[in-house]
């Protein structure tokens, strides 16, 4: 090893205990703010700023500084958090659990003790169940690769009342990511997206093994018969974005048996 990859395998390790202590004290803070709210000395809104501006600030790091998983796991709280914003209560335990696993990586280095790091990551709270009692309720985990706005806002709304888990991506870069640590049911993604577009992202996930087989839904405003949408990857089918697209996305995951059996 040569002096300057000392100083380089130095300079990371410093800058990873930085953010191992960085993202301490922001649990803490977190930690500090719910005990607020539960002796009255606080607001729900209050504390849901903060720990939303904390855990992005988590997220952010996560990876950049080595610690991916726990950066993951802070991406599926500000899921968590966005997907219960109608809500009028907070409820603490939800979050004390992604708290607790958060403490946990930083503690062993970003590693979790389980063989199927999916199933875990999966099994964590989701803050919603099944709208219809007369349904099966399944693990399944939706993915939203839009640019945040009405249009997500409503179908994260539609899904979440199913009992799905609904995640969200905001790049194409980010999807491919994602998708790798949760490899979900269906992804739904937008056609303009960036830095890659719809249909790259789909081909993207049919070169991966894990992904290949993934459901994927192209959002597109192009008609049918448009070049851009001709030769795609057998898993992924096209919903055009018109005023009965909403009714088209229900009409495929009932295809596709998403809900289980229909009774």
């Amino acid at each position: 090893m040569t002096d300057i990859d000392d100083k380089t395998d130095k300079i990371l390790a410093q800058l990873s205990q930085e953010f191992i202590e960085s993202a301490r004290d922001q649990l803490d803070d977190i930690d500090n703010r719910i005990e607020d709210l539960e002796a009255n000395k606080s607001t729900a809104e209050d504390v849901l700023i903060h720990i939303k501006r904390n855990i992005h600030n988590i997220k952010g790091q996560g990876a950049t500084f080595g610690f991916p998983m726990t950066g993951r796991v802070a991406h599926m709280l500000e899921d968590y958090l966005i997907n219960m914003e109608d809500s009028q209560t907070v409820n603490i335990t939800d979050i004390r659990i992604y708290m607790q696993v958060m403490t946990d990586l930083l503690s062993t280095g970003d590693s979790l003790a389980s063989d199927d790091p999916q199933g875990f990551l999966r099994s964590l709270p989701t803050g919603r169940e099944a709208g219809f009692s007369s349904q099966e309720t399944r693990d399944i985990a939706i993915l939203l690769v839009m640019p945040s706005g009405l249009q997500r806002k409503m179908m994260a709304t539609e899904l979440l009342s199913c009992g799905f888990r609904v995640m969200r991506a905001y790049d194409s870069i980010e999807a491919v990511s994602v998708a790798l640590d949760i490899v979900p049911n269906v992804v739904f993604v937008n056609y303009d997206m960036t830095p890659f577009n719809g249909r790259e992202l789909s081909n993207v996930y049919a070169a991966i093994d894990e992904l290949r087989d993934i459901r994927v839904v192209l959002l597109s405003s192009y008609g049918e018969g448009d070049e851009r949408l001709q030769n795609l990857p057998d898993s992924v089918s096209v919903v055009k974005k018109d005023k009965n697209f909403m009714e088209s996305i229900g009409e495929l995951l009932i295809e596709w048996k998403i809900f289980g059996e229909i009774r």
